[in-house]
C-alpha cells in the first residue's frame, strides 16, 4: 500500500482500514509481516508517536482486522492477533482487541468464552463489567448442573463489586457502531436485573442516569430518574437532577415543588439555598429573591457569589442601571476575582443591544458560566 513519508497518524489509520478490508485473507496469512509494515509506517513520521497515541493506534488496526477476518470464529487466529499485537504494542496486551473479541463471542453466544476477554475491566469499566454480569446471568440460565458452579451468584457478585467500586463511564471510541449498541444494550439489560437484586443501592440508578444523559436518551433519562426519586426520595444527587431538568423545560413550579424537598432533606446545606437565589433569578421575584440571599448568608454561601448572583439577577430583569452599578462594586470589593466581570462586560453588551439575536446569545452563554462557577464553590456533586 502507498503511504506518503508526511501523512498524519489519522491519515494512515484510514489508509490501512481500507487496505485491510480490501485485502483481508492474505492480512490474515502473514499478521507478522503485516504489523512490521504498520509499525514501520508510524516510526517512519516525523515525530514520535506518545505510547498512549502508539498504543491506540495499533489497537484501533487490530480491531480491523479482526472484523475483516474470515477466521473471525477461529480461537488460534484470535490468539495469534492478540499476541501479535501485544509483542508490537509499547505496553504489551491485548488492549480493546479483549473487547471486541469478547462482544463478538457475546453475540455469537458464546458467554464462557467472553468472560475472560472482558474480565480485566470488571471492576473499573461499568459498562464491560455489566457486559460480564449478563454472560454470568445467560449463562445461569442455560446452566442445568449447578454443583460445579453458580453463575447467578457470579453476577450478583460482580454487580456487587461494581456498587462498591462505583467507576465512572468511560469512552469506547474504537468501537463499532454495532459493537457500541451492543454494550449499551446489555448495559440497560442488566441494569434492570441490577435493581431487581439490589433495590436498595442508589448507585445503579446513578451510572444509569450518567448513561443515559451521555446517549442523550431523554426518554430513559426521565425514567430512570423518576424511579430513582421513588426509590430514594431524600437522595440529594436525584433531586439535583430533578431541579435541574425542570429549570430546563421551563417548568418553575416543578422546580419550586423539589427545591422544598431539597431544603427538608439539607436544612442547612448552602445548596438548597444557592438553589433557591438560582429560581429567584430566573423567575425575576425580588420578594423571594432576598428572602433566599438572606438564607444563603445564614448558610454560609461566600459573598462573592452571593454579589455574582445579584448581579445576574440585575441582568435577568433588564435593569441595565443596576447590573452596571453592580458590575463595578463587584469588581471593586473582589479584585482578585475581577476578571469574571470583565467577561461579563462583553456579555452584558449583547444582552442589552436591543437585538434579539444577540440578547439570546448574551443570556444562554452567562447563565452556564455563573452555574459553573457557583458549582465550583459551592463543591456541588462532590460526594
Amino acid at each position: 500500500m502507498d503511504l506518503m513519508p508526511h501523512d498524519d497518524p489519522d491519515q494512515i489509520r484510514e489508509r490501512f482500514r481500507l487496505y485491510i478490508r480490501e485485502n483481508s485473507d492474505a492480512i490474515g496469512r502473514s499478521l507478522p509481516l503485516f504489523f512490521a509494515h504498520v509499525v514501520s509506517a508510524l516510526e517512519e513520521g516525523d515525530e514520535r508517536l506518545p505510547d498512549p497515541d502508539y498504543n491506540f493506534f495499533l489497537d484501533g488496526i487490530a480491531c480491523e482486522v479482526f472484523r475483516n477476518s474470515s477466521r473471525i470464529n477461529d480461537p488460534a487466529f484470535d490468539y495469534e492477533l492478540g499476541a501479535i499485537l501485544a509483542e508490537h504494542k509499547r505496553n504489551g496486551g491485548r488492549g480493546v482487541l479483549d473487547l471486541v473479541s469478547g462482544l463478538h463471542s457475546i453475540r455469537r453466544g458464546m458467554y464462557h468464552k467472553a468472560i475472560p476477554l472482558l474480565k480485566k475491566y470488571r471492576y473499573i469499566d461499568p459498562l464491560i463489567g455489566s457486559a460480564i454480569a449478563y454472560c454470568y446471568i445467560q449463562a445461569g440460565r442455560m446452566e442445568t448442573d449447578h454443583l460445579q458452579s453458580d453463575p447467578l451468584l457470579s453476577a450478583r457478585e460482580q454487580l456487587m463489586a461494581m456498587s462498591e467500586h462505583r467507576p465512572p463511564l468511560v469512552p469506547h471510541p474504537l468501537l463499532d457502531e454495532e459493537e457500541a449498541d451492543l454494550l449499551s444494550s446489555l448495559f440497560w439489560d442488566v441494569y434492570e436485573q441490577a435493581r431487581e437484586w439490589f433495590p436498595h443501592d442508589e448507585w445503579f440508578p446513578e451510572i444509569a442516569l450518567c448513561k443515559a444523559g451521555e446517549d442523550g436518551d431523554n426518554r430513559r433519562y426521565d425514567s430512570v430518574l423518576t424511579e430513582a426519586i421513588s426509590s430514594f426520595p431524600d437522595d440529594i444527587r436525584f433531586l439535583r437532577r430533578a431541579f435541574q431538568g425542570a429549570l430546563e423545560r421551563e417548568s418553575l413550579e416543578s422546580a419550586a415543588v423539589i427545591l422544598q424537598r431539597m431544603i427538608r432533606v439539607m436544612p442547612d446545606g448552602m445548596e438548597p439555598a444557592y438553589y433557591g437565589l438560582k429560581l429567584a433569578t430566573i423567575t425575576g421575584k425580588a420578594e423571594i429573591f432576598y428572602r433566599f440571599r438572606k438564607q444563603a448568608i445564614i448558610r454560609g454561601i461566600p459573598l462573592y457569589l452571593i454579589h455574582l448572583i445579584e448581579y445576574i439577577f440585575e441582568i435577568l430583569r433588564r435593569n441595565q442601571e443596576g447590573a452596571v452599578e453592580t458590575r463595578k462594586r463587584f469588581s471593586v470589593l473582589y479584585p482578585r476575582i475581577g476578571y469574571i466581570m470583565d467577561l461579563f462586560t462583553y456579555l452584558e453588551e449583547d444582552i442589552f443591544s436591543g437585538d434579539p439575536i444577540r440578547q439570546k446569545r448574551g443570556l444562554q452563554a452567562l447563565l452556564p458560566i455563573v452555574d459553573r462557577f457557583a458549582i465550583s464553590v459551592l463543591k456541588i456533586g462532590e460526594e
